[in-house]
């Protein structure tokens, strides 16, 4: 495709981040300056249903004076597959191709109708065993779907990416150099915990107890996310994690980080975009709208360096 994890250089225009959600549109944009902080310029949650998302962003947009501004557009969990697969002994090169075949059992569409991409993990994460890769599927309806999207909000359209990435670029933010440093989403149905080391993300997990089981049993939430720390730092031998980021929630956070910090053996933390961005409109931000838009603004943080 082309599109997904292409490397570009964040204009000091700035870059939006783009995620449309089942329930809405979340656009956020980042300003960048040679030497200085990035600079959260606009973080907005369009509420609304698939049908009504593209007229709501195109008059945002117009409202704005975004016209023409690239795009790194998220793309929402439910959107596409991700695989972590063993890698064939081909040059780097030719790894997308050689990956489409290894991926086709796994798929229950023709490979022609899907649009396939891949990164690998750091060297030092496989210690000695098979080198592993990340495959991430997205259906080619899809993504001409959301290229559509883009277009009509007269946007342009300069890269693809996933909530996995996105949230490597928070941890960036936040801190991640010469560290271990997790995140973790927790979602109604589901969630995500990443680990990384500077900008190398070594692992993406799903979790599957979302926060309405956890209603009733948070032991088994608590016991999974304790259960792939303990992996990171047994299995991939790169140490203990230095800080654990509970991304924020659109409720509860604080009664689910008060939980989860008594049952688990690391340093929990809330990230808090207006800790992030000090100062700016983020400033004006609850927890709720952050949670709404945080995919949102960690894609709008990509650039060509990571």
């Amino acid at each position: 495709m082309g599109l997904f994890f292409k490397r570009r250089k964040a204009a000091t225009a700035g870059l939006l981040g783009l995620e449309f959600a089942p329930q809405g549109v979340a656009l956020a944009q980042v300003q960048r300056a040679d030497g200085e902080a990035p600079q959260l310029v606009r973080c907005d949650y369009l509420e609304g249903q698939p049908e009504a998302q593209a007229e709501l962003l195109r008059q945002v947009v117009a409202g704005h004076g975004l016209s023409g501004m690239p795009v790194n557009l998220l793309l929402h969990p439910s959107a596409y597959q991700m695989f972590l697969l063993e890698a064939p002994e081909v040059p780097a090169e030719e790894l997308r191709d050689a990956m489409r075949w290894r991926v086709k059992d796994l798929l229950s569409e023709p490979l022609e109708d899907v649009v396939i991409d891949c990164f690998s993990l750091p060297e030092d994460a496989y210690r000695g065993r098979t080198r592993m890769v990340y495959c991430v599927v997205l259906k080619k309806s899809r993504m001409n779907e959301f290229r559509s999207l883009v277009q009509q909000a007269d946007l342009t359209l300069a890269s693809i990416d996933i909530t996995e990435m996105a949230f490597r670029n928070l941890g960036l933010l936040a801190g991640a150099d010469a560290i271990n440093l997790a995140l973790l989403r927790l979602r109604t149905s589901e969630g995500l915990i990443s680990v990384q080391n500077c900008a190398d993300l070594y692992m993406a997990r799903r979790i599957e107890h979302g926060l309405a089981r956890a209603e009733q049993d948070l032991s088994s939430m608590t016991l999974e996310i304790q259960r792939s720390l303990d992996y990171y730092e047994s299995q991939l031998g790169k140490g203990y994690i230095s800080r654990l980021l509970l991304l924020p929630m659109k409720q509860d956070g604080e009664r689910t980080h008060q939980a989860l910090a008594a049952g688990l053996a690391v340093n929990l933390q809330r990230m808090d975009l207006r800790e992030l961005f000090p100062g700016q409109p983020a400033a004006d931000l609850s927890e709720s709208s952050q949670a709404f838009c945080i995919g949102a603004v960690g894609a709008a943080l990509r650039q060509d360096a990571v």
